[in-house]
């Protein structure tokens, strides 16, 4: 069987080339898909946070939950992300600790809500899934729930407990919810 090519697009993300986690053949069949580390929905089939995913087997319990797009917002790329052609990568880097800028969070925000006019789900990730995922998640749901800073803030550490690590990532929700009220 002809293996699909596989390769970068002009921004850095992978191409979606076909609609499976693996090189085509008998041994894509075969591969079992395992919960990618700290992965929750926030919002049921369309945002997911987790940690950075480790195995080609999170690529493949990822794509088979319906999850299309993949941000991460660590310094480098996650391993075994060309393992799963059928989800593209986005890279917003964001220093371990640090709080995404106005323009990360809204680059973010614009692309849970392009995938999901898709009918795509996203997941996002940071090192542990904790302090920049966190952070991220709780934008959206000031963006999308019209939730408070304080507020998201709450509702992101009920469904994920240990988020949102920092002053600086607290601040910054706050922030955002400021900016778009």
């Amino acid at each position: 069987q002809a293996q699909a090519p596989r390769g970068r697009g002009s921004r850095g993300g992978l191409r979606r080339t076909h609609a499976r986690c693996a090189p085509a053949g008998p041994a894509s069949a075969q591969m079992a898909s395992a919960v990618p580390p700290n992965f929750s929905w926030v919002v049921p089939s369309k945002l997911a946070g987790l940690a950075m995913p480790r195995q080609p087997a999170h690529y493949q319990y990822m794509h088979e939950h319906g999850i299309r797009h993949l941000v991460s917002l660590t310094e480098r790329s996650p391993p075994y992300h060309d393992t799963c052609p059928g989800i593209k990568l986005h890279r917003l880097r964001i220093q371990d600790f640090c709080a995404p800028s106005l323009e990360q969070i809204k680059r973010f925000l614009q692309i849970v809500e392009d995938a999901g006019t898709k009918g795509e789900a996203v997941a996002v990730h940071c090192m542990l899934g904790f302090g920049r995922t966190g952070t991220m998640l709780a934008c959206y749901l000031v963006k999308t729930q019209r939730l408070t800073g304080v507020d998201a803030i709450h509702e992101i550490r009920r469904i994920r407990p240990g988020a949102i690590e920092t002053h600086e990532q607290e601040k910054a929700v706050i922030q955002f919810h400021h900016h778009i009220k």
